[in-house]
């Protein structure tokens, strides 16, 4: 399954590996004088923190004033996301998932999935954490949660084109290829030029089904040509657009009696 590389917006391709990340992450601490291990983690569920944790939490200034009864509350309906009534910043959220990144690079995908599993709850309406995910469940063989992870990320960004073919491999492994093939021709809308690794990657696997598909169908004594002939016809055909309905021939008025 091909991987989901983060945004080149907001995150670097060559930061390195996670151990270089922690440093660097840890360098920057110090250097703003906070010394201190940060207490929230998105690993953990948020209401896993006791009293006391949320009350170091505030003086350590990583919940911010917007932690109050109200949007406590708005958090409890779900009007605000966890990072939202923390104050955990984007740049912070992106960094972690670069850090489960590097991990899933390195083959450690139970620690990736705990890192972006804690990023989801923090951030539920970014895309792509939910895509990067679906990638991590896919590695694992989780194929029902990896397609429920892309499907929710496409919701978000419909124009995810790493998430349409991810989940057209999937859908392509289970036999569903009127599925696949659907995913894999919007990927190939995305990319019109062929320009992107996930593009060309589309490409590749819708003709390689099409192949086994035409591979098949010869096995069962079908004429390919001839069905392909009438496809374009039909294609064609719809291209024309439909003509409207013939005129009504003109009826004479019924005699009166």
């Amino acid at each position: 399954m091909a991987k989901t590389t983060p945004p080149d917006a907001k995150i670097t391709k060559d930061s390195g590996k996670a151990a270089a990340l922690d440093k660097a992450l840890a360098a920057k601490k110090a250097k703003d004088g906070d010394g201190k291990k940060k207490i929230f983690d998105p690993r953990r569920d948020p209401n896993s923190y006791t009293q006391d944790e949320l009350a170091d939490m505030i003086k350590g200034g990583e919940v911010t004033p917007t932690f109050t009864d109200q949007n406590l509350t708005k958090f409890v309906l779900g009007e605000i996301t966890w990072a939202e009534l923390t104050g955990l910043t984007m740049q912070d959220a992106y960094a972690f998932a670069e850090i489960a990144f590097n991990l899933f690079e390195q083959g450690k995908y139970d620690q990736a999935q705990t890192v972006v599993e804690g990023l989801v709850i923090s951030n539920p309406y970014d895309g792509y954490f939910h895509s990067l995910l679906g990638s991590i469940y896919g590695r694992k063989g989780m194929h029902e949660e990896a397609q429920e992870e892309y499907s929710i990320a496409l919701e978000l960004n419909p124009k995810d084109l790493a998430s349409y073919v991810n989940r057209a491999e999937i859908l392509l492994q289970h036999g569903e290829i009127e599925g696949a093939l659907e995913d894999l021709k919007k990927a190939v809308e995305l990319d019109p030029k062929g320009e992107e690794p996930f593009g060309i990657r589309a490409r590749a696997l819708a003709q390689a089904t099409v192949s086994v598909l035409e591979e098949a169908m010869r096995d069962q004594g079908m004429d390919v040509g001839k069905l392909k002939a009438q496809g374009e016809k039909m294609v064609q055909k719809e291209r024309a657009g439909a003509k409207p309905a013939p005129k009504p021939a003109h009826k004479a008025a019924p005699k009166k009696k």
